[in-house]
């Protein structure tokens, strides 16, 4: 009975017993190294690896070296990356910045800023509410385009008498010339107060919210 000879690694590792490589763990370039040097140790003198075999599985050796090289300077350029972006975090504090969000941080005896997307022209409503959800005070605006809109509040309720310092909400709602709703973006105005570090991403505190810095969308001293 004639019985074919297999050839390459497959077949040297059904001949000759080689050390074990846990099943969970990917295979090396040291595994297959050895695996290589193995085949040609106990290849057949009458039966050798061709060249052809040879070249391809000294590739696959190269072509393995190669990725894992590739995935370290990856590695290395994502952890150069997170400190850039950190370092360059902490320049926002102290800073205004304008981000999502429909919070205000009323001082007494000073206007607050904040703002929205709107995505229309249209007529916008504006309810403010305190800590307890109670409207305190409700402005009107308009915009005959899409636009970011600047708001400012004097920190008066509706009947022009001054709010106590403290956290406000604010609520906008509009209406286009079809008679169609349209709800903007809110975007809330603070002071960035601190940078704090959640795994490997930096966050920036702002009205008490941890904020990323890529919601960032305008910046003043």
């Amino acid at each position: 009975m004639d019985v074919k000879q297999q050839s390459g690694l497959t077949g040297l590792m059904q001949r000759n017993p080689t050390p074990q490589i846990d099943r969970n763990q990917e295979l090396g370039k040291d595994q297959f190294l050895q695996l290589l040097v193995t085949q040609l140790k106990y290849q057949d003198p009458l039966d050798p690896m061709k060249n052809d075999e040879f070249i391809a599985q000294t590739a696959q050796f190269s072509a393995l070296e190669q990725m894992q090289q590739v995935n370290e300077n990856l590695m290395m350029q994502s952890g150069l990356h997170r400190q850039v972006v950190n370092a360059s975090t902490v320049q926002y504090i102290g800073k205004s910045v304008l981000v999502p969000g429909n919070t205000i941080e009323l001082t007494a005896g000073q206007p607050a800023q904040f703002g929205a997307d709107v995505p229309t022209a249209a007529n916008f409503a504006v309810d403010i509410t305190d800590r307890f959800g109670r409207v305190v005070d409700t402005l009107q605006l308009s915009t005959n385009q899409a636009d970011r809109l600047e708001i400012e509040w004097d920190g008066h309720d509706a009947n022009n008498q001054p709010l106590p310092s403290g956290t406000y909400s604010f609520k906008i709602k509009g209406i286009n010339s079809l008679g169609d709703m349209v709800l903007p973006v809110a975007l809330m105005k603070g002071k960035v107060s601190g940078v704090s570090y959640q795994g490997n991403k930096a966050m920036l505190s702002v009205n008490g919210k941890l904020i990323a810095p890529t919601e960032v969308l305008a910046a003043t001293n």
